[in-house]
Parts: structure tokens; C-alpha cells; sequence
């Protein structure tokens, strides 16, 4: 037994080695839980499912269910590839992403709502493709720079 086990509480996790895979057949997720007192300010990804009691300033995404319990509070956009949970007493300001939403009696939430499968798949890289620089046609020679100054 290590030292951590006899001073802790808590029960000892297991090794990576011990997780089950993707095809498993005890078929567990990752879970993450934010406590009451814990606050995040930034993004967070998280591949399981994410429980969320305390505080987010931020970006929230994850591959498996997003639960923002009685007391949690975010402020950000979620991404919840599964569901999304807002408890009676959580509250969410910012636009989500979800397959499934569940918005329970005596939540608050504001923002907008993309839901469905085509909501949380990857987004095709439009906005790469419309930032992208035109192709020159061969041959073509570029426009000259237009000369910067006072005009007269």
C-alpha cells in the first residue's frame, strides 16, 4: 500500500491500463466533475462526460454529456456531443451545441441552440475557405500596389 492510500479518503484509481477501451464491454465513459468551490476560466475539453457544480468563464466541449448542476454557473459556449442538462437551480449564458437539451423548471439560460447530430459534428472549414487567397490564373501578373499618401 503507498503512502497517498493510507492518508487519503479517497478510493485509489485505476490505471490507464485498467480503463476499459472505446469497445469495451463495461462500456464506462471519463467523468469529470467541477465542485462547488472550484472555478474554470478558459476552455475545457473533456472526452467523457462533464458535471458541472461550480464556476466557467469559458468554453466547455464534450464528447459524451455535459451536466450543469443546481449551483453551477457557466458562462460560455457548450458543446455536449451527447446531452446537455441545465438543473433547476444551474445556470448557462452562452450558445450551445447539443444532440439532446434538457432545460429543467427554474433554470436560466440565454443564448442561442444547435441541435441535433449535424450541430455537434465537426463544422466543414468554411470560414478557412473564405479566407483563403484567391488562386492566380497562370500567367497571371499580380495587381500593382496601389501607392499610400496625401492626394492633391
Amino acid at each position: 500500500m503507498s503512502e497517498w492510500e493510507t492518508v487519503s479518503s479517497r478510493r485509489p484509481s485505476r490505471t490507464p491500463a485498467e480503463l476499459p477501451t472505446e469497445g469495451g464491454s463495461a462500456g464506462l465513459r471519463n467523468s469529470v466533475v467541477l465542485g462547488p468551490r472550484d472555478r474554470l476560466i478558459g476552455r475545457l475539453y473533456v472526452e467523457g462526460d462533464l458535471r458541472v457544480v461550480g464556476t466557467v468563464d469559458g468554453a466547455l466541449e464534450a464528447t459524451g454529456d455535459v451536466e450543469i448542476d443546481d449551483g453551477g454557473q457557466v458562462k460560455g459556449p457548450v458543446t455536449a456531443r451527447q446531452k446537455l442538462v441545465v438543473g433547476s437551480a444551474g445556470s448557462l449564458i452562452g450558445d450551445v451545441r447539443v444532440t439532446r437539451l434538457e432545460v429543467r423548471d427554474g433554470a436560466t439560460f440565454s443564448g442561442n441552440v444547435s441541435m441535433g447530430k449535424h450541430a455537434v459534428e465537426e463544422p466543414v472549414a468554411q470560414g478557412a475557405k473564405d479566407e483563403a487567397p484567391a488562386a492566380a490564373e497562370p500567367g497571371a501578373q499580380p495587381a500593382p500596389a496601389q501607392p499610400k499618401g496625401k492626394r492633391r
